[in-house]
């Protein structure tokens, strides 16, 4: 008999560790992740030349978004209401395959671009280390399924610290960043093979091998993909609208003022970063119940959860804002350099276009629990366009501070049209009695 549920709102409350022990333990893990991610960085600016640093920048620029399409966020149609049965296998050889395509895809881009060998090499190398990131994710998702944040947080720390010394080592000795990106590889692989997918971990304990158990071998159905696919797709639309949504405000300030000032807003852009922590932890850890209270039509306890979310990430931004009022300046002083302080007084208004940005985040949150994937396309799409349409205009005017007033009205159109579209289509499915498959 399979160990694996069939069906996540099967399991026993009592079963389930509490949410603050899960939210305590994906926050842990998604802080130590993120200054992993910081120190490596930090290590390059320390070690290499600003031109180095220019590359690995590149190459996250054009991975990222699409390693965000191609991954579909399977970890939460895998915890939704819409995707309760799936075998795990078919996520997983569904996750192999696009992020192969992903590969595929940032090569051709290279190609089109013209980029020279060193800079390719660099890119490619990048998306195994994103690449072999999702696989690990989608392991992931199975734990969540089974409420063990604790793996995953542990599985992030120990990626984390292995990912820095590798890069820290081989670029201290070899002066390469193409070397040091290959290290990270390696320290990824091994956490992946050594950590992620053993049996312990994944609660296999009376598995024949690491490698056998039909629950961890990828399946190449071809109908069931289609199908996840269908489910996963305009998730992946929504990340990469998101990811675009980040990165189109450094295009503009490229073209309407200067590299100096993009180099600003790229440092003083990640004191949103540091709140998104606790918002992806604090979401991460809610969002089984989140699925699991739309699921039972728990109308009062699915909006109970979300109302908390909401208010925790009006408080992660408002905090944000009186931190960055009294000690932004020290803080981009010792952090940085003085250079970055001198624009200390346009953090308190990135932080306010964080706060809505996370409630929004929050609310997409909850959609997606509810299986509202292709919901959620419309209100990034609507954000993106407010975004182009205001920027150029607010920079010509205010220079960094109009590209932070584009951004805050780009999150408030994502926050209300999303919160129309869950308020609409959450009312319709609480009003509809449960029926009697559902309650079994």
């Amino acid at each position: 008999m399979s160990t694996e549920a069939p069906n996540v709102f099967a399991m026993r409350q009592s079963e389930r560790s509490s949410l603050s022990a899960d939210f305590s333990w994906t926050l842990v893990g998604n802080v130590v992740y993120a200054a992993g991610q910081f120190a490596m960085l930090t290590l390059l600016t320390k070690l290499l030349r600003p031109e180095f640093v220019g590359q690995y920048a590149l190459g996250l620029a054009l991975i990222y978004p699409l390693m965000m399409l191609t991954n579909m966020q399977l970890r939460s149609v895998m915890n939704s209401a819409g995707v309760q049965r799936a075998n795990f296998g078919n996520f997983l050889s569904l996750r192999l395959l696009m992020t192969i395509l992903a590969l595929a895809i940032a090569l051709v881009v290279t190609q089109i671009l013209h980029y020279g060998r060193e800079l390719t090499e660099v890119v490619l190398m990048v998306g195994c280390a994103y690449g072999i990131e999702t696989i690990s994710d989608v392991f992931y998702a199975r734990l969540q399924l089974h409420d063990r944040m604790a793996e995953i947080a542990k599985s992030m720390m120990i990626r984390a610290v292995l990912s820095v010394l590798g890069m820290g080592v081989a670029v201290y000795l070899s002066g390469s960043l193409l070397w040091g990106i290959l290290a990270v590889v390696i320290a990824r692989f091994f956490v992946l093979l050594g950590y992620d997918i053993s049996r312990r971990t994944q609660n296999l304990a009376g598995a024949s091998g690491r490698f056998t158990h039909k629950v961890l071998v990828p399946r190449f159905d071809s109908k069931e993909q289609l199908r996840l696919l269908r489910h996963g797709l305009p998730l992946g639309i929504v990340v990469l609208l998101t990811t675009l949504s980040s990165s189109l405000p450094n295009f503009f300030i490229k073209h309407g003022l200067t590299e100096r000032d993009l180099g600003i807003f790229s440092v003083i852009s990640l004191t949103i970063s540091v709140g998104n922590m606790a918002v992806v932890s604090l979401g991460q850890a809610a969002f089984t119940r989140l699925a699991r209270s739309y699921f039972h039509r728990n109308a009062g306890e699915f909006d109970a959860l979300l109302g908390k979310l909401l208010l925790a990430g009006a408080a992660i931004g408002a905090v944000g804002m009186i931190v960055s009022q009294f000690a932004g300046r020290e803080i981009l002083t010792m952090i940085f350099r003085p250079e970055y302080a001198e624009r200390a007084d346009l953090l308190p208004w990135i932080m306010a276009a964080g706060a809505i940005l996370f409630m929004a985040q929050f609310v997409g949150f909850g959609l997606t629990a509810a299986g509202y994937c292709y919901a959620q396309v419309l209100p990034n799409i609507l954000a993106t366009i407010s975004l182009v349409a205001t920027c150029g205009w607010l920079i010509a005017r205010h220079g960094l501070f109009g590209v932070i007033l584009s951004m805050l009205i780009a999150a408030l159109v994502q926050l209300v049209t999303s919160a129309i579209v869950l308020i609409v289509e959450t009312r319709k499915h609480f009003s509809t009695p449960v029926t009697a498959s559902e309650s079994a």
